[in-house]
């Protein structure tokens, strides 16, 4: 460990480590400082995520849940332990990973940085009384000024006061008469009609209902000199409950009498209940709980709080309009099960004198209509014997039918999300909606970037009617004001608060977490992070290092996973792991310049840079070389942009956080090129956000190349969710490698076949399925995982482990490195060729045996390269977002060199990256900006390097 601080401390301080062997750590010692931020580092694979997460995370909370009951630690044997001789002091401890992303479309960014509870509190508490129906602020009284009222009257002046109930009565006499005995039942005796007051009792029994006014007020009480103040105050308190808990009544109106008869004074009304001057009726309050679209109080009763709903899409259910019925335009009815429903509208079709080898698009407008709703609204169509059913009712059966696994995966398939039309997206219902509050309505400040509401709650202080009101919630208000500030100091300020967490990168998710752990405020605990500097361009890095101090500055130990430079430079210790991956790291890196190894790049490697020939931001500047291009983007914060991407080449895509890159090449480019090849369609005039979908005017590719080139657009995020999915599966090896294994001599003794090697199938341990886990649900605690102890996390069954090839077990093999097993394979090119290219791709430290699920965004991304390129004769268009990330300076060295031999093979890349070198090396260089949300989604720099 490399120190920048030489300040001595005793073991009190530190969390002392020693005999690390987790994984491929070389029983190493370290010791940590408690209350101080070291950053770990090193190439990929050395042994980091071993150290922080897998060893020390994994001790603190295997000591928290021994302090469970003995029921609930029942569940938790066989939980993931590091290996290691002891540790000593360490703190509880809270993970902030890139991994765990939640996929609930109710998960948003204001949510998971605890901001929307605050924000809800603050926004109901400083609104008006507003009417749910319509929002506008109500008319309301209370009862001392019912009071204050009546003393005034009759100590004051003397006189008598008459309290009633304003009421509308029925036109018929039959209703009437039934009212009036129902009011007597709840004990009411006389009305006031026409300004006398009557007995309800006469009225019934001379049966005058007629002679009522429609008018008529229900006499509540009438109050006297003579009432002293106890029995004033109970008769008013009785007056008032009647009628602020009663469905049917709203106000008291108070006059004063003469007599028996005489009302001298003008009536003056109390509102008990909320009073809506614009619905002219009393009305329920906005509260807090329909400012919640989690709830269902305040959820929108159509969508359930989603804020859209799903749809059939026309262009999934006939992907190709160019073609006819009969070479099967309709897709869900070319399968074999659905066949009969296609022959019974084939019959349909001949006898109503319908072509069915002719392209779908080329048919008449209500033919089409027809074949969707099984009606015809022109009446064109003769009457036939022969049924079918139509699209419509093909999907309405398989929604009755969702209680089936297949259905639902059929409706999936063939359905889009639109925005719900009665909400509009906003997730709310009606009440949440017309809330307003400093001219503003809560969902459109849910909705707008988070630096404009950072604006709109710094401004209510200028709002002389909310100051006490901001004195009596002065805590919910500066919470709300530190996590907005920390969200924008982390790179955030163009997101919005309702943003789904699933559309985050890694590296925003964790920085919103991080927002959520310094603003609550916990103390005296161990942060480990897992590269939060993902996404962040160098610019945004400083903003990064003064959330990290902060939260140091809280009393809090940070441990981080970094390879940023200038990120581990600013940490007041770092501990580099190495000198390189899987079996050849794992030890204590010592270095006499103050600066990690692993952060210098081997220039060796790479060639010189392109020079600039010419710097433009017009249309098409690619006369010389092939390419593709777009026209007219338009999604989120793009605006009208041209994109042309040359063929063989490399072109970066940069710009700040937020500036629009990933809604181009995933929204635009990626989708483009997806739908051209598949289909052939040129345009998309047609947004979808959940499909992150943008629209477009043409898109050009040399039609030569449609059938020639080969597609791999990777985000950042896992591959695939399954554990069954492995390195070797993705590679292709697994196939490979049961095949020899079954040839085997032992194999063949015992009568396996290749089926007995998958942990898929045969061979699969019983206990886990061949995953290597159980998984346990703790409710309150979670899902946690544990090694299966029937196969010790190795996924075979016993008999199947016993059998070697080349020395080794199959779950050996699946147990080594992607580095290790090239070198063991050279002399055999099948297995050796992905092995050796997914090595030169900075992967050589993975297991072939290790989940997808589990490794990062960037490793997700290379693998499928690797993957690609070993199955595929075609050249490649990869489009990649960060590659980088999880790689160290010598490791992106090496991944450059990579990418620029594949370019001059004849693949294409397209590169969303903040990385200084992939920006200097790149054949175009794109820059978007200025700014962040709608300050960027523009290209403002564009350099041509050929």
């Amino acid at each position: 460990m490399t120190k920048r601080k030489t300040k001595t401390m005793d073991d009190g301080n530190n969390i002392i480590c020693r005999g690390i062997k987790t994984h491929n750590l070389k029983n190493i010692d370290v010791e940590l400082p408690i209350g101080k931020w070291t950053a770990v580092t090193g190439v990929s694979g050395s042994g980091k995520s071993s150290l922080v997460f897998d060893t020390l995370f994994a001790e603190s909370q295997r000591r928290f849940l021994e302090t469970l009951g003995t029921y609930e630690r029942q569940f938790l044997q066989g939980l993931p332990q590091g290996d290691f001789d002891s540790i000593e002091n360490v703190p509880a401890a809270v993970a902030l990973k890139q991994t765990n992303r939640s996929s609930d479309p109710r998960s948003v960014v204001g949510t998971t940085a605890d901001i929307f509870e605050p924000m809800r509190i603050l926004f109901s508490a400083l609104m008006d009384a507003s009417c749910s129906r319509c929002g506008t602020p109500v008319v309301t009284s209370s009862s001392q000024e019912l009071a204050e009222h009546i003393r005034q009257l009759i100590f004051t002046e003397q006189g008598t006061a008459l309290l009633s109930i304003p009421y509308i009565w029925p036109a018929e006499a039959k209703k009437r008469e039934d009212l009036c005995r129902s009011l007597l039942l709840e004990g009411y005796l006389r009305v006031l009609n026409r300004d006398e007051v009557q007995n309800i009792e006469d009225l019934v029994s001379e049966k005058r209902m007629m002679d009522l006014d429609s008018h008529a007020a229900i006499v509540l009480d009438r109050i006297t000199t003579s009432t002293d103040e106890d029995e004033l105050k109970n008769r008013l308190e009785t007056a008032w409950s009647q009628v602020k808990f009663s469905p049917k009544f709203s106000k008291i109106e108070v006059m004063e009498m003469e007599g028996r008869k005489g009302i001298l004074t003008t009536k003056k009304s109390f509102m008990v209940q909320p009073w809506c001057p614009k619905c002219e009726t009393h009305t329920t309050l906005i509260q807090s709980t329909d400012l919640d679209w989690q709830s269902a109080l305040g959820a929108c009763r159509v969508c359930h709080g989603i804020g859209n709903v799903p749809v059939v899409d026309p262009e999934k259910v006939i992907p190709n309009s160019s073609l006819s019925l009969e070479a099967g335009a309709i897709k869900p009815w070319t399968s074999e099960t659905f066949e009969w429903i296609q022959d019974a509208l084939f019959q349909a079709c001949r006898a109503n004198g319908v072509k069915t080898d002719v392209p779908f698009s080329k048919l008449d407008a209500y033919v089409r209509h027809w074949i969707w709703t099984g009606e015809d609204p022109d009446t064109k169509f003769k009457k036939f014997k022969q049924d079918f059913v139509s699209l419509g009712d093909f999907f309405k059966t398989l929604e009755a039918e969702r209680y089936k696994r297949n259905s639902r995966i059929l409706l999936h398939k063939y359905r889009k999300y639109v925005t719900c039309t009665d909400c509009a997206g906003t997730r709310l219902g009606q009440a949440g909606r017309n809330a307003i509050c400093g001219g503003q309505h809560f969902h459109n400040l849910m909705r707008k970037e988070i630096g404009d509401v950072t604006t709109w709650v710094t401004a209510l202080k200028e709002f002389s009617e909310y100051e006490k009101k901001l004195n009596a919630i002065q805590e919910t208000y500066q919470e709300v004001q530190s996590k907005l500030s920390l969200l924008c100091r982390l790179g955030l300020t163009s997101s919005s608060l309702s943003r789904r967490c699933k559309s985050l990168s890694g590296g925003e998710y964790q920085r919103v977490l991080l927002t959520r752990v310094v603003g609550n405020g916990l103390t005296d605990a161990l942060y480990v992070l897992d590269e939060p500097s993902v996404g962040l361009g160098q610019d945004e890095i400083p903003m990064l290092v003064e959330c990290i101090e902060e939260l140091r500055q809280l009393g809090n130990t940070i441990v981080m996973v970094e390879h940023d430079p200038s990120l581990v430079l600013a940490a007041d210790h770092w501990i580099e792991l190495g000198p390189g991956g899987g079996s050849e790291g794992g030890k204590l890196l010592t270095s006499d310049s103050g600066k990690p190894l692993s952060l210098s790049v081997n220039e060796k490697l790479l060639p010189e840079p392109p020079l600039v020939k010419k710097v433009t931001t017009s249309k098409k500047e690619f006369s010389a070389h092939e390419s593709v291009f777009l026209k007219n983007f338009n999604f989120l914060n793009c605006k009208g942009l041209n994109l042309e991407v040359p063929l063989g080449r490399m072109t970066v895509v940069s710009g700040p956080s937020g500036a629009g890159k990933s809604t181009l090449i995933a929204g635009g480019l990626s989708a483009a090129l997806e739908r051209f090849l598949d289909s052939g369609q040129r345009s998309n005039a047609h947004t979808d956000v959940d499909e992150f979908l943008g629209t477009w005017d043409d898109f050009e590719m040399p039609e030569a190349l449609k059938d020639n080139i080969q597609l791999v657009a990777v985000e950042q995020r896992a591959m695939y969710r399954s554990v069954s999915s492995v390195v070797a599966t993705v590679l292709g090896l697994m196939d490979i490698l049961r095949k020899n294994f079954a040839a085997s001599e032992k194999s063949k003794d015992e009568g396996f076949t290749a089926s007995d090697f998958s942990f898929n199938g045969a061979g699969g341990c019983e206990s886990c399925e061949g995953r290597g886990v159980l998984r346990e649900d703790l409710f309150f605690l979670g899902e946690v995982e544990k090694v299966c102890p029937d196969c010790e996390g190795k996924r075979y069954r016993k008999d199947v482990l016993e059998v070697e090839w080349q020395g080794k077990s199959i779950a050996d093999w699946l147990g080594s490195n992607v580095r290790d097993c090239a070198q063991a394979f050279r002399k055999l090119p099948s297995l050796a060729r992905p092995l050796n290219l997914a090595t030169r791709l900075g992967l050589g430290h993975l297991p072939l045996g290790v989940a997808t699920s589990m490794i990062s965004g960037g490793e997700a991304q290379r693998l499928r390269i690797c993957a690609a390129l070993s199955k595929s004769v075609k050249p490649l268009f990869c489009l990649l977002d960060e590659p980088t990330r999880g790689l160290s300076e010598r490791d992106i060295g090496e991944l450059l060199s990579t990418f620029l031999e594949l370019n001059s093979q004849g693949h294409t890349f397209v590169i969303v990256e903040h990385h200084e070198l992939f920006q200097r090396f790149a054949h175009q260089l794109i820059r978007l900006g200025p700014g962040a949300g709608i300050q960027g989604g523009k290209i403002v720099e564009r350099e041509l390097r050929f």
